[in-house]
C-alpha cells in the first residue's frame, strides 16, 4: 500500500509582511497626527502670544505717547479750545495748563484737585488714516470722553494731586480699541496699559530781584531817570549795585514812606559784588535771576530766540536784521496765538518802540528779556516784567538807551556796569510780576516716581 503525501505548502509570508507593513503605516499615520496636532496647537498658541504681545506693546506706547502729549501741552504757551481738537485760540484764552493744572493765588498749590475725581481728563485717538483727534473737556464737563469708531486706539491722562507743593500726578491710559479701562465704553479693550508720573514745576523766578535797578558793578545814570520803590518787602530798595552808584543828570529815586531816597540806593553791596567777582562766566549771576543756566534758559521750550544770525530749524525763533524789526519780533511773538511767548533771548539789540507797540508785556503776562546785546525803550511805551543783560564779563558795559517817556514796571538787570543815556525813563519796582502764581514753567518729572501699574499709587 502505498501512502501519498500532500506537498508542503511554504508560509504566505507576502500576506504577512502586508499586514506588517499596514500597522506599521497607521501607526506612523498616528504619531503624524499626534505631532502635526501639537504643531497646530503650538503654533496657535504663538500666534495668540504674539497677539497679546502686540497689543500689549500698542497699548504701553498709547500710554507713553498720551504721558508725553499731556506733559507738551502743559509746557506750551497759548489758549486752547476745549474740543474737538484741542486748537490754539487767542493768547487771552484759557491754556491747557490753566485749564487742568490751575495755579493757586497762595499756597503754591495747584486747586480744585479732589483725590479720586475723574472730573480732570483730556484725551486723543487715532484714525486708520492716521489723524490724531483730541478732546481737551473742561475739569467741570463729563468725565467721559466721547470717541469715535470702538475700534480706534486711543489714550486718556488724568491729572491728580501731587505730593508736593506745585506737583501733581499724570496718569495715562492706553487701549488699543474702545473700553472701560479708557473711561469711553464697557467691557475691556483688546489691549490696555497704564503709566504714570509726578511732574513739578519750575519756577520762572526763583525769587523777587528785590530792587529796580541791579547791577553787578558800577551804576552811572544820565538823563530823566526815575526809580521807584515802593514795596516794603524789599525795604524799598530803589538801587542795589555790587559798585558805586553815580546819580547824574536828573536821576531821582523814590521810596517808601518815611525813608530817605538816598538810603533806598543799596551800593558796594558785598554779596553782589562777591557772586559778580567770582563768577567769571556769569551763569551764577544769571541763574539767580531765571533759576537757569545760559543754556538751560534758551533750551527752555518757553523761550522765543531773537537773533541777526539763522534760526536753522527752531520754530520759535525769528531773525531780523534791525533793532526795530527785532521789537517788532518780541511783539508778534507775544501776541501769536500758539506761541504766546512772554520770554525771549536775544544775541542782538532791541528796541521797544511806538512804532512796534506801546505796550510790551503785561501785569499778568510781564516778559523776562536776556539780551547780550542792549534793550533800548523808546517813545511813550510801556513795558512789564525782568530786562537783563547777560554780558559774559564783569568789565562789559550795559548802555540803556532810550528817548520820549517810557514806562517800566518790574526790574532792570545786568551783571556788567549800567550806564544811562539820554532820555526819560521811569522805573517801577512791582514784586508783583515775579509772583510764581503769573509766573508758570516747565513742568519737569520727579525722579523715581514713574509707575506702570495703579496698584503702585
Amino acid at each position: 500500500m502505498h501512502t501519498h503525501l500532500l506537498p508542503h505548502r511554504p508560509p504566505q509570508r507576502g500576506r504577512q509582511r502586508g499586514a506588517a507593513a499596514l500597522a506599521v503605516s497607521l501607526i506612523l499615520l498616528f504619531g503624524m497626527t499626534v505631532i502635526a496636532f501639537f504643531a497646530n496647537r503650538n503654533m496657535i498658541f504663538e500666534q495668540r502670544t504674539s497677539a497679546n504681545q502686540y497689543r500689549s506693546t500698542r497699548a504701553f506706547e498709547l500710554a507713553e505717547a498720551g504721558m508725553e502729549w499731556a506733559v507738551a501741552r502743559l509746557n506750551e504757551e497759548g489758549g486752547v479750545d476745549a474740543a474737538p481738537n484741542c486748537t490754539a485760540l487767542a493768547p487771552t484764552a484759557t491754556s491747557f495748563a490753566e485749564r487742568y493744572l490751575p495755579l493757586a493765588a497762595t499756597g503754591f498749590t495747584f486747586p480744585g484737585f479732589t483725590a479720586g475725581t475723574t472730573l480732570y481728563r483730556a484725551a486723543c485717538r487715532m484714525s486708520s488714516t492716521g489723524v490724531v483727534t483730541c478732546t481737551c473737556p473742561a475739569p467741570a464737563a463729563a468725565p467721559a470722553v466721547a470717541q469715535a469708531a470702538d475700534t480706534e486706539p486711543r489714550f486718556v491722562v488724568e491729572f491728580q494731586p501731587g505730593p508736593e507743593p506745585w506737583s501733581a500726578r499724570i496718569i495715562s491710559r492706553g487701549c488699543t480699541n474702545a473700553g472701560a479701562f479708557c473711561f469711553d465704553g464697557t467691557g475691556s479693550p483688546d489691549g490696555s496699559a497704564v503709566v504714570s508720573s509726578v511732574y513739578k514745576m519750575r519756577p520762572r523766578f526763583p525769587s523777587a530781584p528785590g530792587a529796580g535797578l541791579i547791577t553787578g558793578a558800577q551804576a552811572s545814570t544820565g538823563g530823566n531817570l526815575t526809580v521807584i520803590n515802593k514795596d516794603p518787602k524789599s525795604n524799598g530798595i530803589t538801587i542795589n549795585s555790587g559798585s558805586v552808584v553815580n546819580l547824574g543828570g536828573s536821576t531821582s529815586v523814590v521810596t517808601v514812606d518815611g525813608t530817605a531816597p538816598r538810603a533806598s540806593v543799596l551800593d558796594n553791596d558785598v554779596s553782589l559784588r562777591n557772586l559778580t567777582n567770582s563768577d567769571t562766566t556769569g551763569e551764577r549771576f544769571f541763574r539767580s535771576f531765571f533759576n537757569a543756566s545760559f543754556s538751560e534758559f534758551q533750551s527752555n521750550p518757553k523761550t522765543w530766540r531773537i537773533t541777526a544770525g539763522t534760526c536753522g530749524s527752531n520754530p520759535r525763533c525769528t531773525q531780523c536784521a534791525s533793532a526795530n524789526a527785532c521789537g517788532q519780533a518780541v511783539t508778534d511773538a507775544f501776541n501769536n496765538n500758539s506761541s504766546q511767548a512772554e520770554r525771549f533771548w536775544s544775541d542782538t539789540d532791541i528796541s521797544l518802540n511806538t512804532s512796534n507797540g506801546t505796550t510790551f508785556g503785561s501785569p499778568t503776562r510781564p516778559l523776562s528779556i536776556a539780551t547780550t546785546a542792549a534793550t533800548e525803550f523808546k517813545g511813550a511805551m510801556t513795558a512789564y516784567g525782568l530786562f537783563y543783560s547777560a554780558t559774559g564779563s564783569a568789565s562789559e558795559n550795559y548802555n540803556l538807551s532810550g528817548t520820549g517817556n517810557a514806562l517800566i514796571y518790574g526790574a532792570i538787570a545786568v551783571r556788567g556796569a549800567f550806564n544811562k543815556g539820554s532820555g526819560s525813563l521811569r522805573l517801577v519796582y512791582d514784586a508783583n510780576l515775579f509772583n510764581p502764581t503769573i509766573n508758570r514753567d516747565v513742568m519737569v518729572r520727579v525722579p523715581g516716581s514713574w509707575r506702570d501699574t495703579l496698584g503702585d499709587l
